[in-house]
């Protein structure tokens, strides 16, 4: 019976120890995605749209992003997924790019994630939006 039982734990322990581990795929990104929350920094402040009276949402093609605020474009930028470690999970994650200032991603069925590698950066977070 004591074998039957281990034998039982293996499978449990061989799946938790997989879900410590960042999926060799990279996260389905591309689409639209609208702001719902920014929160961190120094302070530990949380905006959102209510908050700030801004709707922003982000443009994910297959190579860039188009950020926008109130509808206007206000910024654009290429970008190519690659695994790095990150400072703050201690793991491999998915980074946007390789810059100064790292920015991971994460996607969680509707949600997206992105956070800047520092202790007082911020975390945003933002919800797939229909398409129309």
């Amino acid at each position: 019976m004591k074998k039957f039982n281990q034998l039982l734990i293996i499978p449990f322990l061989i799946a938790c120890g997989a879900s410590q581990h960042t999926s060799s795929k990279p996260p389905k990104i591309v689409g639209n995605w609208q702001w719902m929350q920014t929160s961190g920094g120094f302070a530990g402040i949380t905006k959102t749209p209510e908050s700030t009276n801004t709707i922003k949402h982000l443009q994910i093609t297959a190579d860039s992003i188009f950020y926008y605020e109130n509808g206007e474009l206000t910024n654009s930028q290429p970008y190519q997924l690659q695994l790095a470690k990150s400072m703050l999970s201690n793991k491999e994650e998915w980074q946007l790019n390789e810059t100064i200032s790292k920015v991971f991603i994460n996607r969680k069925d509707s949600t997206l994630v992105l956070w800047e590698d520092c202790y007082d950066c911020f975390t945003h977070k933002y919800l797939k939006m229909n398409r129309k």
